[in-house]
């Protein structure tokens, strides 16, 4: 076979080679039928990440805002409540009766105030939290207004709070501030009384956030007491917006409860913008 020849037969397989080879990609770049066909760029797709804390406390539809104060006193009642501190005095008292007397006195100094400052609308609720039985944060003295309840009955309420359990503190927080949105009422604040960390549920630090962060209308002030525990502990809690104060004993806590009634939660302050 001449040269030429060689090269023509040598060709015509390397075509049919090609030929195959075209075949092969077009058969595995097929579309299904009815669909358009796909990009060869691959491309990321963002999902949005929500915030399960902000999705619970979204605002409820329909609740007019007005002036006025509510605040949420939540006390802890966890297992660790019935140690004993050391007083001034010398004396050791166990730290869930040093919360039950505190929790009179908060309610009895917003009375005086409400009594005082009639054309103000001025509410109070006292709660216990605990990991204990079906709800971890439970109402001791129902929201509403201060001023003429019943002091006997509210004694005998707070007389029954005792020290057993866990500590879920950001799960009690979720429920005082959507108690305290519904109330409409401009001037919103959440006092926590603990001594532990928080050990079931949301952590209290992204409650924080959460809250300090929504609009001026919804937002509520948030105070940390560190019942005989470091201030430390709820370092994320201050980083996240809340205001961190510490109490080792009885007298402590009498003053720390004390200023941040008369500076910041009675206090006569502007509008919150």
């Amino acid at each position: 076979m001449s040269p030429q020849g060689q090269r023509r037969s040598g060709i015509l397989p390397m075509m049919l080679i090609l030929i195959g080879i075209i075949g092969l990609a077009r058969y595995f770049d097929k579309s299904p039928p009815g669909s358009q066909r796909s990009s060869r760029t691959s491309r990321s797709v963002s999902t949005p990440v929500t915030n399960p804390v902000e999705d619970l406390l979204k605002p409820t539809p329909g609740i007019e805002s007005r002036e006025g104060v509510a605040a949420a006193i939540l006390i802890d009642t966890s297992g660790s409540m019935a140690d004993k501190v050391r007083d001034t005095d010398g004396r050791e008292r166990p730290k869930i009766e040093i919360a039950q007397r505190a929790a009179l006195n908060l309610v009895s100094q917003f009375d005086t105030y409400a009594r005082a400052h009639k054309d103000q609308s001025i509410y109070l609720g006292i709660y216990e939290f605990s990991d204990r039985g079906r709800k971890s944060c439970r109402e001791v003295v129902k929201l509403g207004p201060a001023g003429d309840r019943d002091a006997a009955a509210l004694r005998a309420a707070i007389s029954q709070m005792r020290a057993d359990g866990g500590t879920p503190i950001g799960d009690a927080m979720i429920t005082a501030k959507l108690d305290i949105d519904a109330t409409g009422l401009s001037k919103r604040h959440i006092l926590v009384i603990t001594d532990g960390e928080n050990n079931k549920g949301y952590s209290p630090d992204d409650v924080t956030r959460t809250v300090t962060a929504e609009s001026y209308q919804q937002r509520a002030s948030v105070y940390f007491v560190a019942f005989d525990v470091a201030e430390s502990t709820y370092k994320n809690v201050r980083d996240a917006g809340g205001l961190v104060l510490a109490a080792s004993n009885e007298t402590e806590l009498k003053g720390t409860l004390d200023y941040l009634l008369t500076g910041k939660i009675l206090a006569e302050q502007p509008d919150r913008r």
